[in-house]
């Protein structure tokens, strides 16, 4: 992967001026493409192979929708990524569903999902900051979409993924509380050190 990566960057580099910051924008949005790629490939065939195919492509449809804009927690390892999203996956799709059916769990679920969004997203890349005008209007079109997820899922109990979908949104908000922690306990590194 990395081959074609530098082979891409490079071939951007030779034929764009591209600044340093550009450069390493390009790199790092790359890799995520190709690294996503691939793990989805993983898990794709992880779970037709079980015969849970359309749940998880719900799941990884609803995931990122929502995680494109309101950011969480990135590993710096990529196999951590790839183990931590197993578990959530089998969790969500295999363990988690049943419960949100009790009475007034799936709401405080999605309350609380639509709490900590507005609370913490968006949770970016321990390096990247953003203007803080930009955050405000990221954390808007988040809590959009959750708040039309919310609005479905309250319309559609009787669906079979109504509970997967409360759970992976669920999920996606406390992550960000791993985010934000991180950056904030990495930010005091810094000026202390």
């Amino acid at each position: 992967m990395n081959l074609v990566v530098d082979r891409l960057v490079n071939f951007a580099e030779a034929n764009r001026e591209l600044s340093r910051y550009d450069v390493a924008k390009l790199r790092f949005m790359l890799e995520v493409i190709f690294l996503n790629t691939m793990e989805f490939v993983f898990f794709a065939v992880i779970f037709a192979a079980i015969g849970r195919m359309t749940e998880f492509l719900i799941v990884v449809g609803v995931l990122m929708s929502v995680r494109i804009f309101s950011g969480g927690f990135h590993f710096k390892k990529y196999r951590y990524c790839v183990i931590l999203s197993g578990a959530v996956f089998g969790l969500v799709i295999l363990v988690l569903p049943d419960i949100s059916r009790m009475i007034g769990v799936m709401e405080a679920l999605l309350a609380v999902s639509i709490l900590l969004n507005i609370a913490l997203a968006p949770v970016s890349k321990r390096n990247v900051a953003h203007p803080a005008k930009n955050n405000f209007i990221i954390k808007m079109i988040s809590t959009a979409i959750l708040l039309i997820y919310t609005f479905l899922l309250l319309n559609a109990r009787d669906n079979p993924y109504v509970s997967m979908i409360t759970w992976m949104l669920f999920i996606q908000a406390v992550q960000l509380i791993v985010g934000k922690v991180l950056i904030l306990h990495g930010n005091n590194k810094k000026r202390y050190a």
